[in-house]
């Protein structure tokens, strides 16, 4: 008697990070069949060479564990 194949899905995800100056990134992640997304993060001032200008990669991390 052989298993039967348990059921599921494959999920592909890809993403695309630059650095755009000091600790400013984006990345442009996305499915296939579902158009690109950008996000784009910063660390705060408080950290030297961070502005402030977007989220923090923690924060986008903490979120995404919410949703």
């Amino acid at each position: 008697m052989t298993d039967a194949p348990k059921p599921g899905r494959q999920v592909e995800v890809s993403a695309e990070v630059s650095s755009i100056g000091g600790y400013r990134k984006v990345a442009i992640a996305g499915q296939p069949g579902v158009g690109p997304f950008a996000f784009v993060a910063d660390e705060g001032g408080y950290m030297p060479g961070g502005e402030g200008t977007a989220p923090t990669p923690l924060s986008y991390f903490v979120a995404g564990v919410g949703l």
